[in-house]
Formats: C-alpha cells, structure tokens, sequence
C-alpha cells in the first residue's frame, strides 16, 4: 500500500502521516526522514517532530539520499510501516548531491524526466520492499515571480516527482490550500 500526501507549508502534512502510519497498524513503525540539517531553523524543525513523534512507536532511520537503501536498516521491512519525509527534501539532496543533476543545464525537459523518474523509481523501490509506504511531499508554486533560476529548477522538477508519485500510489491526499 502507497499512500501520497501532499501540501504546502503547514498544511498538516506530518501529523496525518504519522495518524496514518500509526493506524496503519502492521509489524515495526520506521520514520525515514530525509532532511539535511544546516543550521539552526533545521535543528529546530527536526526537534519539532521528534516530539510530535514520541510515543508513537517509531524508530527513526535517516537517509538523505537513495532512500530504496533504508531497508538494510529494518527488521522485517515486507511487515513494515514507513513514513517517508520529505520528498521536497530528498530532491534537493538528490539535485544538489550528484554532479550529473547539479550541474547540469536544467532547462531540459528530457532531463528533468530522466531525474523525475529516477526519483520516484527509488522511492517506488522501496514501496515494492515494505508493507505500507506514506510519501510526504510539498508543492511549491511554479510561477513566483521571486525564484530565481536554480528555485525555478527545483521547484519544476520536484513537481515532476510528485506527478510520478501520485501515478503508482494507491490513495492521494491533496492537503495544498485551494485545491
């Protein structure tokens, strides 16, 4: 089971994931988490949810990159629960972590596709290995007037991402205001 939720900022993306997961009631409770943390706002918001987390039974596996790889890191992951977080996360590592997307020219459209699915294949990886997987992932905007041209890269091929995701999950929730 695939599940996709989907928001922007502080639309309560987290806590019904983790309402989610933790209903979802089958073998050990995994929270993949895939932020980097640079500085102090990231120690915060990485604080914040370990808190909203606790008691909930999760043991926490961080990978910020290749996230199919977590399951090395799991007892009986085809029993397992994950809730993946953040996919606006993973794809800026992933753009900015490998040198074949960071500097390449990101306005072709053949290669965001080729990045767009070599994602979601990674994350579609890891479904295929556990009992129930909960993707969270932000959308942004795509026409800020504010972005400059790497924000504009980013945003676009994180959306591209989510439009894979939402093609191979089995339930969407859409939590972006206005839709």
């Amino acid at each position: 089971m695939i599940t996709l939720i989907i928001g922007t900022n502080n639309s309560g993306k987290s806590e019904l994931a983790e309402s989610l997961a933790v209903e979802a009631g089958t073998g050990r409770r995994y929270y993949l988490a895939t932020m980097q943390v640079f500085d102090e706002t990231g120690r915060l918001r990485v604080e914040k949810h370990r808190k909203q987390r606790e008691g909930k039974g999760f043991l926490t596996i961080e990978k910020e990159r290749n996230v199919r790889e977590a399951t090395l890191f799991m007892e009986e992951p085809e029993k397992a629960t994950v809730l993946l977080e953040c996919v606006s996360n993973l794809v800026g590592n992933e753009l900015h972590g490998d040198p074949k997307w960071s500097e390449a020219d990101g306005t072709e459209d053949r290669l965001a596709e080729v990045f767009a699915e070599s994602v979601a294949r990674d994350i579609r990886e890891l479904a295929e290995k556990v009992c129930h997987l909960i993707i969270v992932t932000n959308e942004y905007e795509r026409d800020d007037p504010g972005y400059d041209r790497q924000t504009i890269r980013y945003v676009d091929w994180l959306g591209r991402v989510n439009e894979k995701l939402r093609e191979f999950s089995d339930s969407v929730y859409d939590l972006r205001k206005g839709k």
